[in-house]
């Protein structure tokens, strides 16, 4: 920087000094002065661009350049140093012209940047007078950076011969979030209904399921099936006594192959009869079908009195209502679909009777398999395709669709839940999200078994026990939310709670105790336990408190209303409801004057309940006490209601009141018989006395009949 100072000074002390001259001396000595300078600026080009080119020196990428001494300069000076500026880049082309020819080297782009950056910077640099070429001389050039410059030349991307551009198949558009209250509660009641439609659904799914396992299980006791198994009664084997299952199943393989020649396909046609189907294949000793196979193999057990189980997979659909815009496009699908085939209607008749046959008997996939209970070892052992399978849930592993539910029917019509046998995931939280409500399975079960537990379902209920004791714990906070044997503390709900507070965990995960769900108990209310016909014990402390859902606390105007607390309980504080006795006639109540008839035992002692309208009326008049019963509450609008259903009397007085009802309702009917006969006669009166005007009418003016006005006899 200090010699680009001393540069710019001389410059200006001679630009100075070359404006004081005459200009006739200048005009004379200008001659001379251009070309002594375009001497020195050729020897200080060339001198230049040898030290460049034979150099390895590679310049920054930054350049300054300081513009203060143009500024200063004058215009007599700009003319004339434009003139030398151009004079000296023809100059230092020509030289280096010269020297290329001399000293031919091979280009390199490198080095013509070098170069065009060093005459820019010479072009630049304003040439000073005779007197300041020496100190020009002296100075040394200063290297600065050189800016990087983008050359589009230099730039080659290379593309390859296919592009390809991948998008997703169904494009949603984003949901708009309306803030309109209505319109969210439509939404949400749209929601709901479609909701409860598709649960439905998938529970009316399982009812058919179930009818058509017994529909199967019918057939396979129909005494044309056993004749036709008694007929090959040697080719089944006999069971030994203290014989495993697994052994008479061995022998029974061999045995069916030696009868039948079997050549088995998965398909199987629900429209044909499945008894033709089973005589044809005694007749031809044939079968096609696994499903044909599996029946048999069932009839056949049976008959040598072995417990034997047809196992039936459900095809559940999903809880969770399709998509309306993956509907819409499935509709636009099946139209293009259709439209398609309507174009192709013109066909031959033979072409269009085979189609319409073939598309009549449709194939349908029914997966059905045997279980046979094993009286040593106490376990049902899977039987399918005359085959054992050893690991039950590799049985239908390679399935597109998961395992949701797998029914059972025994030889008594019993019908069973085995899933768990058979599912991999049966513990976890997508299989959670499948099923129904559990508690709606049981029930719909307990109308097609036997009261109580045989031995068969205790051994299933073993089996799982044993299932459910080798499952890990999980290994995400995630999967821990509802799962059905493991929980965590900070996962229990509101009216949830651990009993016995001291119970042992089963693990931990991070630190946090692990308990088992069995530990886990919902706790409720005094009036909520009352409504399950069970009461509080005495003296027993709220196993937690809790605030109210529905009851708020009595404030002042202007302050802040809060819930009042709530005390909640366990089922091992509550105790079975202990019904009052009615005494000279009085029937008990409670504070509002209703009698708690939650379920049947609530009934008080000595009393009756009578589902006779308008019998409070009747035992006021004879002075009898009735007292409505309350079976419940309902809250259509946001509060509780209570639902009453019929009246309570005492157990004396209940033939007098229905006697007295009798007799009530008897003058009712004979009441509205009377007012009915009054309507009738009444209607009549006004009918004849229309009839009469009417006639009174045509004979004094005369009737119209279609041609012309008669008049009527004048009297």
């Amino acid at each position: 920087m200090a010699s680009a100072k001393r540069v710019l000074r001389s410059r200006y002390f001679n630009n100075v000094k070359s404006i004081d001259d005459d200009n006739d001396d200048y005009n004379d000595d200008n001659d001379d002065r251009n070309n002594v300078k375009s001497a020195k600026s050729r020897r200080k080009s060339s001198k230049l661009d040898e030290e460049f080119i034979d150099s390895d020196y590679e310049p920054p990428a930054k350049k300054k350049f300081n513009s203060r001494s143009s500024r200063n300069k004058s215009n007599l000076n700009q003319n004339e140093n434009s003139i030398k500026i151009s004079r000296k880049r023809s100059n230092a082309k020509d030289e280096l012209k010269r020297t290329n020819k001399k000293h031919p080297k091979k280009k390199d782009p490198e080095e013509d940047r070098k170069i065009h950056i060093e005459n820019d910077s010479v072009d630049k640099c304003d040439g000073p007078d005779e007197e300041g070429d020496d100190d020009d001389d002296e100075d040394d050039w200063e290297e600065v950076e050189e800016a990087k410059i983008y050359d589009p030349d230099d730039y080659q991307p290379e593309f390859s011969d296919t592009i390809q551009i991948q998008m997703s198949s169904e494009v949603k558009k984003p949901k708009k979030h309306s803030n309109d209250p209505i319109t969210a509660m439509i939404r949400a009641k749209i929601n709901r209904y479609r909701k409860e439609n598709q649960t439905n659904m998938h529970k009316c799914l399982i009812l058919l399921s179930i009818n058509r396992l017994q529909y199967l299980n019918s057939i396979i006791e129909k005494p044309i099936v056993k004749a036709l198994i008694q007929s090959i009664e040697d080719h089944i084997p006999r069971v030994k006594s203290k014989e495993s299952m697994k052994k008479v199943l061995e022998r029974l393989i061999p045995c069916f192959e030696e009868y039948f020649c079997i050549k088995l396909s998965t398909a199987n046609r629900r429209d044909r009869d499945l008894i033709s189907v089973i005589i044809k294949s005694f007749e031809s000793e044939k079968i096609d079908s696994q499903f044909i196979l599996n029946l048999i193999s069932i009839a056949s057990l049976r008959y040598r009195k072995i417990q034997t189980r047809l196992c039936y997979l459900v095809e559940a659909i999903t809880l969770k209502p399709p998509d309306l815009l993956t509907s819409k496009t499935n509709l636009k699908e099946l139209i293009n679909q259709s439209e398609k085939k309507s174009s192709k209607k013109k066909r031959g008749k033979s072409t269009t009777r085979c189609s319409s046959l073939s598309s009549s008997a449709r194939s349908f996939n029914e997966t059905i398999w045997i279980e046979v209970f094993d009286e040593k070892s106490k376990l049902w052992i899977p039987y399918s395709d005359n085959e054992i399978v050893e690991k039950p849930r590799e049985l239908i592993q390679n399935r597109s669709t998961p395992i949701t539910y797998v029914l059972a029917i025994d030889n008594d019509d019993t019908v069973t839940e085995v899933t768990a046998r058979y599912a991999k995931d049966w513990i976890s939280h997508a299989m959670n999200k499948r099923r129904t409500d559990s508690e709606w399975i049981e029930k719909t079960l307990e109308f097609l078994q036997k009261p109580g537990f045989s031995r068969y379902q205790d051994a299933d209920r073993i089996e799982f026990e044993k299932l459910l004791a080798e499952i890990e714990l999980p290994r995400t906070i995630s999967a821990y939310k509802n799962h059905p044997l493991f929980v965590l503390a900070k996962d229990l709900l509101k009216f949830q709670a651990l009993y016995p507070a001291d119970a042992p965990p089963v693990g931990f995960f991070r630190d946090e105790p692990v308990y088992s769900r069995n530990c886990v108990h919902t706790l409720k209310s005094r009036e909520t336990w009352l409504r399950e016909a069970r009461t509080v014990k005495l003296n027993e402390k709220p196993y937690k408190i809790v605030t109210s859902r529905f009851k708020w606390k009595k404030t002042l105007p202007g302050e802040i209303q809060e819930k009042e607390s709530l005390e909640i309980f366990g089922e091992w504080q509550t105790q079975p409801y202990e019904p009052p006795v009615a005494k000279n006639g009085i029937v008990p109540r409670n504070g509002y004057g209703n009698v708690d008839l939650y379920k049947p035992c609530m009934l008080p002692i000595g009393t009756v309940q009578l589902r006779l309208p308008g019998l409070l009326r009747i035992a006021n008049k004879l002075k009898i006490d009735c007292v409505p019963a309350v079976v419940g509450f309902d809250g259509p609008c946001g509060g509780a209601h209570p639902v009453m259903d019929g009246f309570v009397v005492c157990s004396e007085f209940k033939d007098i009141l229905i006697d007295a009802w009798n007799q009530e309702q008897q003058v009712q009917r004979e009441k509205e018989f009377q007012n009915k006969q009054q309507r009738v006669i009444g209607n009549w009166k006004k009918l004849i006395r229309g009839l009469m005007i009417k006639n009174k009418i045509k004979m004094k003016y005369g009737v119209f009949d279609g041609e012309g006005l008669e008049t009527g006899s004048q009297k």
